[in-house]
């Protein structure tokens, strides 16, 4: 059999660290793609032979070209099977209040860090499907929030929405390659992301002024609870893994995968239900109340 590279980026926990460490120990070889020393150091730790740290911040284009030109040494002519965008962030504040630095950060490390890693790393994954005779494989994290949205995290929305259609177009244009692209759409799962996301919503709302504190506090706190009561009921992290490895050995791979009851339902709910039922069952859950 021959040799399986996959390069998987933000795997300094959640998903994408149970991922490596499934797929390392299922026989990849995994290019664990981490942002700072602290996680590279931790890869390094664990010193599995299956597992090549790799320091890779997407938000940088001398970072990627720099991890471009060690995975290229290491995959030589046999090339890479696998990219798996996984780096991920999450702001939540309401849209009068938005810091552009951190709205254009989070669309940086979503959206074009894995459009600059699929532009880098595609000719690498083409050459596996030269040298092996069978498809290469893209895969992209989206979200539930890739098909309906959730109130305070609008960049987040913006970003998976993104992706999702990025993956969609890529998905024709490399099939004739013989590199098959999919997304997965998580919806809850138990991962650091979210309390980053409501560290941040709290943190806005320290700076509401009096008359932000009435038109918002209040909704904002009900997003809060119906998020956390949805990441109570979420998939762990080494549950959607088991979809990533699916999606990585499916033979005829989807266009899209969903993680979790809520993803699906979500799904379901996109796909069947006019959008004024969906907000009205939506809205009947954030139960936000009237500000003006």
């Amino acid at each position: 059999m021959h040799q399986k590279y996959v390069l998987i980026t933000g795997t300094s926990s959640g998903m994408g660290a149970a991922t490596v460490k499934l797929l390392a120990d299922s026989g990849y070889t995994v290019f664990a793609g981490v942002r700072n020393e602290k996680a590279l150091k931790n890869w390094q730790e664990i010193n599995h032979p299956h597992i090549i740290p790799l320091k890779l911040d997407v938000t940088h284009a001398t970072a990627i070209e720099e991890a471009y030109q060690e995975v290229a040494k290491t995959v030589g002519e046999n090339g890479l099977y696998a990219l798996i965008n996984n780096a991920g962030s999450c702001i939540g504040v309401p849209t009068e209040l938005f810091d552009e630095a951190a709205a254009k950060h989070l669309m940086e490390t979503h959206f074009w860090g894995m459009a600059k890693l699929c532009k880098t790393f595609i000719p690498l994954l083409r050459q596996y499907v030269r040298t092996n005779g069978s498809s290469a494989r893209i895969i992209n994290i989206g979200s539930a929030g890739s098909i309906s949205s959730f109130p305070f995290i609008q960049f987040y929305n913006a970003a998976k929405f993104a992706i999702l259609g990025f993956t969609e177009s890529i998905r024709f244009e490399l099939a004739p390659q013989n590199i098959r692209c999919s997304a997965i759409l998580p919806g809850a799962v138990k991962t650091e992301i979210w309390n980053n996301a409501e560290n941040s919503i709290k943190n806005s709302l320290q700076q509401l002024s009096p008359e932000g504190a009435h038109l918002y506090r209040d909704n904002v706190v009900s997003a809060l609870q119906l998020s956390n009561k949805l990441e109570n009921k979420g998939v762990s992290s080494e549950a959607a893994a088991l979809v990533y490895k699916k999606v990585l050995e499916s033979r005829k791979p989807k266009l899209k995968y969903f993680i979790g009851a809520d993803s699906k339902l979500m799904h379901w709910m996109v796909r069947y239900l006019p959008d004024s039922l969906r907000h009205s069952i939506i809205n009947t859950q954030l139960k936000f109340k009237k500000t003006l």
